[in-house]
């Protein structure tokens, strides 16, 4: 495990939801399906994961997620 602070402890539970359902492959469409959201607000809260966990994509979130141990 790295010795850095785990970047998914900054994460709201918003952005917690959403990276729930980014992990599992749902799509943006789907996601503010489920949620009962806007596109454009999970296009945001996307950008945020990303940017809160230095990622630039969903392979590196998901690499990342698998660093920490993290299972959504």
């Amino acid at each position: 495990m790295p010795s850095q602070k785990n970047p998914f402890s900054a994460l709201s539970p918003r952005e917690l939801e959403v990276i729930h359902y980014l992990l599992n492959g749902h799509q943006t469409k789907q996601i503010s399906r489920t949620l009962n959201l806007s596109m454009s607000t999970v296009s945001t809260l996307k950008k945020r994961i990303f940017e809160k966990t230095e990622t630039e994509n969903l392979r590196q979130l998901m690499e990342l997620a698998s660093l920490y141990d993290v299972n959504f």
